[in-house]
């Protein structure tokens, strides 16, 4: 069985999708590749953002389910999300570019020899800027190429995420056990998993908070973490492992863009996704994001998707790079 090898997507709640879409578009420089809904519940958006190229594991997603309210922090849930940047240099840029658009933000630190930057969404939601200065891992996206940001500062993929539970034995058997990660070590609090190449790309760390009560979900949170598998048959063998080994799970679910097996560890939401067949699948790649994208089993419901879902703005920048 392939070892796993990254992230494939990590998946959010948001409050409003426009607000969403300015703010990882405008702010962050990110390019929209997909704009659709919820296949469990189409009355909320399903929106990715990642690089120029669409590249596999680069993708920060979202849904805007009407009416939730804003989640409450606590332990047993995904609380941090990293995006990786070119260099300590960036760093500073994003600093200061946050200052100037009134982000919150903290002040650059240090953490397995990997400097990053903490800061937080419209929503409140935890990210983390990482400098692949030091072990970036898989070779980075390409910069947005409609954005304002430099390219040798742009966001170019998905980087180190934080898990805080009561518990840290059920996490690490999951990881290292059945995912094949390597506990690499602990510092200030987080103990650090890698699989794949390892570095930003490829890592995990894992806090324990027991004093805290259970987070309760909602938008500002992270709703999923999806881990990134090759092709049908790789996630054929994972349905398989994780259906021997007493995992509960999905089985195999087809989500259009990609293959997926979901699974729960604690109260953690894993999900197994494959490469293929990508978003370029249904759209071409230049223009990914531009109108409401709609797998074949919802075509047949789109005027009254349409009408139902919240519309929002999706023109770029006008200018390119």
């Amino acid at each position: 069985m392939k070892t796993i090898s990254g992230w494939h997507h990590i998946t959010n709640i948001a409050s409003d999708a426009q607000k969403n879409y300015e703010f990882y578009t405008e702010v962050l420089g990110m390019r929209l590749l997909k704009k659709t809904v919820n296949q469990d519940d189409i009355s909320a958006y399903h929106t990715f953002f990642g690089d120029e190229e669409a590249s596999a594991g680069n993708d920060l997603t979202f849904f805007d389910f009407p009416g939730i309210s804003k989640a409450v922090r606590g332990t047993n849930a995904v609380t941090s999300v990293g995006l990786r940047v070119p260099s300590d240099a960036a760093l500073e840029y994003w600093m200061q570019r946050f200052d100037e658009k009134g982000v919150k933000h903290d002040a650059i630190d240090e953490l397995f020899g990997v400097k990053g930057l903490r800061f937080e969404d419209i929503d409140g939601l935890r990210l983390r800027l990482v400098s692949d200065q030091t072990g970036g891992g898989f070779p980075a996206g390409k910069p947005n190429q409609w954005s304002d940001v430099p390219n040798e500062f742009a966001i170019v993929g998905l980087g180190t995420i934080e898990i805080t539970v009561r518990h840290i034995d059920t996490q690490e058997q999951f990881l290292v056990d059945a995912l094949g990660f390597t506990k690499v070590g602990i510092e200030d609090g987080a103990t650090r998993f890698e699989t794949g190449p390892g570095g930003n790309s490829s890592s995990i760390h894992v806090r324990v908070d027991q004093s805290s009560a259970d987070e309760y979900q909602g938008y500002g949170a992270v709703h999923h973490i999806a881990l990134r598998v090759e092709t049908t048959e790789d996630l054929k063998e994972r349905i398989d492992q994780m259906t021997r080994n007493m995992y509960p799970n999905s089985g195999f679910v087809n989500r259009h863009y990609f293959e997926s097996l979901y699974t729960r560890v604690g109260r953690i939401l894993y999900e197994f996704a494959t490469d293929t067949p990508g978003f370029t699948v249904d759209e071409p790649i230049e223009a990914l994001g531009e109108k409401l994208s709609l797998p074949p089993f919802l075509e047949p419901q789109r005027e009254r998707i349409e009408a139902e879902v919240r519309p929002f703005d999706t023109k770029r920048i006008n200018y390119r790079k």
